[in-house]
């Protein structure tokens, strides 16, 4: 008799099991910190758990961000284990594992691949340069959504879940895995660390796993701690297991994080019972960056030419400022008016360079040690929806810069699943319009999302 379960070992970090042998590893951040030392995790992996990853024949990335495409993790492993990478617009990390030396296998678009005779997996990629993979485990499947957002593939994963004895929902509940550190013109911060949006977040996922019909939810993807001196303010941002508990209302078993599950008889062994973060791993400074080193004007001009390279922000800002040891440089990006709209950034000069450098901003923005700082008006939701998918998603990791490029880019993802993109499109445009009217924390909004989910599942 095959015996199947799964561990799910801090962030977004899935090890499947097959009669006790490790098979697949999802995301492995095993060791160090990500997003230039601010995030580290939770608590160490043991080393049992660390090689168990190092030995799964099979590894899954999602997408590049540092927690889940991590380098210094990525040094732990074999390349004799095949690499298993979204099919997504770019082939950026087929190519960069392919770099490393790895054997990569691109998984087609909705498409089963055996990984064994009792295991096999599924992904789907969407324009938000994440993907999500589906495990299908003996008759249990495994949704690991890590930080992707349902974009219109709920239909389909409602379907997968019907036919499937049990179902386990693996996702981020989180409201501080992005830029946070935002102030407007007054300097008051936008985003407080209040309960109320952890309860809205809470709330919408535990929406989402009753409208999926999935049996169970694990905490997942969002178990970090803010190490950095400049970035540990952000720490009681997290969402941790007492306010999952706290706030969840679904017909889905809420599971906590740490856990070995077995998916025979459903028994949860927890592994990391006390949920205590483990404080020893606040950093003393903040490594490589000095926030008194000043830019040279070389430095200015690479800034400058970095920000340019993204054209499409010309259609919503005006302008886009930096400031750096006491100096600040503002570059135009169109004429503008009375109400100009732009965000001047606050951030030490190594991080920036290097982000200059490698050309992947997003990992500024999720540090959180950085402050941008509002200017104009702005939707509710901080710096979305015109300057972090344009930069962040599209620009980064797509490599599309420009209106044309971003077109191009989004047929690609409109041409795999066209009904599924249009409805998402609709959709987030509605929900966009609905938060820059309605503050998201009110019981009216909440009431509002909640009908509008209704409707949705019976028409479905």
């Amino acid at each position: 008799m095959t015996t199947l379960s799964f561990e799910t070992l801090g962030n977004a970090t899935l090890q499947v099991f097959e009669n006790g042998r490790p098979i697949l590893v999802t995301d492995p951040w095993l060791v160090g910190t990500a997003y230039f030392g601010s995030w580290a995790l939770d608590h160490d992996l043991t080393p049992a758990q660390i090689q168990h990853a190092a030995s799964s024949p099979f590894v899954w990335i999602s997408h590049g961000h540092p927690d889940h495409l991590h380098g210094e993790s990525l040094q732990r492993l074999s390349r004799t284990q095949r690499m298993l990478v979204p099919d997504h617009y770019h082939p950026e990390i087929r190519d960069y594992l392919q770099g490393l030396g790895f054997d990569v296998t691109v998984l087609r678009f909705k498409t089963w691949t055996p990984l064994t005779p009792s295991i096999r997996v599924m992904c789907l990629e969407n324009e938000n340069q994440d993907a999500i993979l589906v495990v299908q485990a003996g008759d249990a499947l495994i949704i690991d959504a890590n930080d992707s957002p349902l974009a219109g593939e709920e239909p389909f994963l409602e379907r997968l879940i019907r036919r499937s004895r049990t179902s386990y929902y693996l996702a981020l509940c989180s409201i501080d895995a992005d830029m946070i550190n935002v102030v407007d013109d007054a300097g008051r911060r936008v985003a407080a660390a209040d309960e109320s949006h952890k309860r809205g977040a809470i709330a919408a996922l535990a929406d989402c796993c009753t409208r999926l019909g999935v049996s169970h939810y694990c905490c997942f993807s969002s178990q970090h701690l803010y190490v950095r001196p400049d970035s540990t303010w952000a720490n009681p941002h997290r969402i941790g297991f007492a306010d999952m508990k706290r706030y969840w209302r679904s017909s889905a078993r809420l599971i906590e994080p740490f856990v070995t599950v077995a998916l025979d008889d459903g028994a949860v062994t927890p592994n990391h019972p006390s949920h205590q973060s483990d404080l020893t791993r606040l950093a003393p400074s903040t490594g490589a960056d000095d926030w008194n080193e000043r830019m040279g004007e070389e430095d200015w001009q690479a800034l400058e030419r970095f920000v340019r390279k993204f054209r499409t922000l010309r259609r919503c800002l005006d302008f886009v400022g930096f400031t750096v040891a006491g100096e600040s440089r503002v570059y135009q990006l169109s004429a503008g008016g009375p109400g100009r709209r732009g965000v001047t950034f606050m951030a030490p000069r190594h991080s920036l360079m290097e982000t200059v450098e490698s050309g992947y901003f997003d990992d500024l923005l999720i540090g959180n040690f950085m402050k941008a700082t509002l200017h104009g008006k702005f939707p509710a939701r901080l710096l979305y929806p015109d300057f972090t998918p344009y930069v962040a998603k599209y620009g980064d990791n797509g490599q599309a810069k420009s209106r044309d490029q971003v077109q191009h880019y989004l047929r690609q993802y409109r041409k795999e699943a066209p009904l599924e993109f249009l409805k998402h499109r609709i959709e987030s445009r509605a929900i966009e319009q609905a938060r820059s009217l309605l503050q998201t924390d009110t019981p009216l909004y909440t009431a509002m999302a909640r009908t509008y989910h209704w409707i949705k599942s019976k028409t479905a």
